[in-house]
């Protein structure tokens, strides 16, 4: 039950930390953004974190890949949701090249990519600076130390 309940701590505040970093970003980029944002923010840094603690064989670009493709994922499935089906048109990139269904495009999947490499460091600063100390305590954490500065070469 400990092992679970640190879980949730930990996943929860990987999940608030993404919602509001992607809100920061979308306000700096866009200037405006929507609740559904923080949302899709939240889910796809919990799933960076997961990529982080359970794929330290993949190095560094290849997490980014495996990043990219989940944020890609999470922009699409969202963009169906709220601008498809609920007509919120949140946001359309059918005017840029290279798109699906206005949804998504290889432009912005290229900035996903790129921005996986401050995810992922920002996963091992949470990890070996906040959630390593769960583990005195609990006796729970990752099962190996993992170097981001190894991941790099």
């Amino acid at each position: 039950m400990k092992t679970l309940n640190i879980s949730v701590i930990r996943y929860g505040s990987v999940f608030a930390l993404g919602a509001l970093l992607y809100t920061l970003l979308e306000l700096l980029w866009r200037g405006h953004t929507h609740w559904s944002m923080a949302l899709c923010g939240g889910v796809c840094l919990a799933a960076i974190y997961y990529v982080y603690l359970h794929c330290a064989g993949a190095g560094m670009f290849g997490k980014a890949l495996i990043g990219c493709a989940i944020i890609t994922v999470c922009e699409f499935m969202t963009g169906v949701l709220v601008n498809l089906k609920m007509s919120w048109n949140v946001w359309d990139y059918s005017s840029l090249p290279f798109n699906f269904m206005g949804q998504i495009c290889i432009a912005y999947s290229a900035l996903w990519f790129f921005l996986c490499f401050p995810a992922f460091y920002l996963c091992r600063v949470m990890e070996e600076k906040i959630f390593s100390h769960f583990k005195a305590y609990t006796g729970t954490g990752t099962k190996e130390r993992r170097n981001f500065n190894n991941d790099i070469q």
